[in-house]
Formats: structure tokens, C-alpha cells, sequence
């Protein structure tokens, strides 16, 4: 529905209650339009006034902004019937709560690479575990080989020195 476009709404309520909203319509000088606007806008979308009481110590935050940019934002809080403190605030705790939900999803990911990491390190001591004894029974081998040969040797060696005793 575009923005600009406008439906009414009818409702009886009790003749007591209709002259207080009268007499704050006119002493507010706004329309009675814009009041049931207002009070609808305010129970539809709450603003963090509660939030702001309940926050104990209190720090001052100022700053400057340009005048268009200032003109913009008190239209803005006009029309959501907001204060620049509740405005502030709100944009405050929800870039807040934006950002520890984005570090907090990082600091997950870390943690399942960490784990990836781990799992990996496991898989690979297992392998070089298999590997170190493939290794032993490589190096078995290789001095019964190594056993061999010097055996050879040796019975050849004696078999030169018998050769050599016997031509003598």
C-alpha cells in the first residue's frame, strides 16, 4: 500500500475517555488523526523507553551533524513519535547486538576449523603411526638383509683365507 494513502477507522469509546483525547488533541494543537496515529503507532511498534530507565549509570554522548542530515532525523522522530535519545540508543544496541551476533558466528567457524584441524592431526598421527611401522619392519628387513651379506662376506673372506693357506 503506498505510503501517502489513507483509511479510516471508526470506533465507539466510552464519552469520558473521548474528552480527555479531545483535550489533549487540542491542547497538543494536533489532529485527531494524527493522535490515533500516534497512540497506534506507539502500541504497534513499542519504543525502548522501559530499556533506557533500566540502564543504571548513565554517560552523555554529543555530537554534531549536519543541518540536513539533523532535519532529516527530527522529521524521522516526528513521524515515529521517538525521542533522539530512544533513536540513538536503538541504533546503538542494535549495531551492538548486530555486531557480537556477527563475532560470535566467526568465533564459531574458528572453532569448527579448529576441530577440522584436530581431526586431521588425528587422522595423520594415525597414518604416520602405520607408516613408522611399515618403517621398522622396512628397517628389519633391511638389517637382515645387511646380516645376509656380511654373512656372505665373511664365509667369503674365509673361504679366500683357506684358498690362501692351502696354496701356501
Amino acid at each position: 500500500m503506498p505510503e501517502n494513502e489513507k483509511k479510516g477507522i471508526t470506533v465507539k469509546i466510552d464519552a469520558e475517555l473521548h474528552a480527555q483525547v479531545k483535550a489533549y488533541v487540542e491542547a497538543q494543537g494536533i489532529t485527531m488523526a494524527e493522535f490515533v496515529s500516534k497512540a497506534l503507532d506507539d502500541e504497534l511498534h513499542p519504543k525502548m523507553t522501559q530499556e533506557v530507565n533500566n540502564m543504571g549509570n548513565m554517560r552523555t554522548m554529543a555530537f554534531q551533524v549536519p543541518e540536513e542530515l539533523f532535519q532529516q532525523i527530527k522529521d524521522y522522530l516526528n513521524r515515529h513519535n521517538m525521542t533522539q535519545k530512544e533513536f540513538v540508543i536503538g541504533l546503538i544496541t542494535t549495531e551492538l547486538e548486530r555486531d557480537m551476533a556477527l563475532r560470535n558466528e566467526v568465533a564459531e567457524e574458528q572453532s569448527d576449523l579448529d576441530e577440522d584441524e584436530e581431526e586431521t592431526e588425528s587422522e595423520d598421527e594415525g597414518i604416520n603411526e602405520d607408516d613408522d611401522e611399515d618403517l621398522d619392519d622396512d628397517e628389519s628387513e633391511d638389517e637382515d638383509l645387511a646380516d645376509d651379506e656380511e654373512s656372505e662376506d665373511e664365509d667369503e673372506t674365509e673361504s679366500e683365507d683357506e684358498s690362501m693357506s692351502l696354496g701356501m
